[in-house]
């Protein structure tokens, strides 16, 4: 589709490590050196602004915390090229602000605020962060996983990775590339926090495990999302 068509790529700097930045139709994605790409979709950027060779992006969420707001300064090598991605970003969100009000709520559904490849364990993967919940789809063996934030506990930093505690021993965990680590580790803690956390002693595990679990229960919903975050349909398979 043309929303997965490359429309330029550029080095650049975010803060002092090195990423590539590149611009398609519905994202930018940027590529630190020696790590994974994360994309940041037009939809969820509130502005952008330029100073000389410098950008500075603000992306947003929706729950009203000051947590919600996330600021990427990118460098780039000159003006011209800083100027470039200026105008097509605006260009985009102004495209996307204008999208009517009903069409938005139906595209907050099935897009994710992030996309990050990263581990869990040993297994590779995608994981898609919306704002009330995660999925990540392996890319080989490994188990599927979807959780609203409903069902966490806490969310912690451990070591690199974000933790989830779902239960008592109960735990499930990611490793983030460092470029984006704190900004979706403060995402993920501000939308953890904001929901009103049930004990699972008392929830019903058939409604939980509608929207929450491991494996087999919930590949189906897991192989959908990422295929909506795509913008692919899975009966295309």
């Amino acid at each position: 589709m043309s929303d997965n068509k490359l429309i330029r790529s550029e080095l650049a700097y975010w803060d002092k490590d090195k990423t590539l930045v590149e611009l398609f139709d519905d994202r930018i994605r940027f590529t630190p050196v020696g790590e994974k790409p994360v994309d940041i979709r037009y939809a969820t950027i509130s502005s952008c602004k330029r100073y000389i060779k410098e950008l500075l992006i603000t992306s947003k969420g929706t729950s009203g915390d000051s947590y919600d707001v996330h600021y990427i300064p990118v460098k780039f090598e000159n003006k011209d090229i800083a100027g470039y991605y200026y105008h097509f970003i605006a260009d985009r969100v102004e495209r996307s602000a204008a999208v009517g009000e009903s069409e938005t709520s139906r595209d907050d559904e099935s897009k994710p605020v992030y996309t990050i490849p990263c581990n869990c364990a040993f297994a590779e993967g995608v994981l898609y962060i919306f704002n009330d919940h995660f999925s990540f789809r392996t890319n080989g063996q490994g188990s599927n996983i979807r959780v609203h934030y409903l069902d966490v506990l806490e969310v912690t930093k451990n070591f690199g990775s974000i933790r989830f505690k779902l239960g008592p021993a109960d735990f499930v965990s990611f490793q983030v590339p460092k470029a984006v680590f704190l900004e979706v580790y403060r995402f993920l803690d501000s939308h953890v926090r904001s929901e009103a956390v049930r004990s699972l002693d008392t929830e019903d595990e058939i409604v939980r495990n509608m929207r929450t679990g491991i494996g087999h229960n919930v590949d189906k919903q897991v192989i959908k999302e990422s295929f909506a975050a795509r913008d692919m349909d899975v009966e295309d398979l």
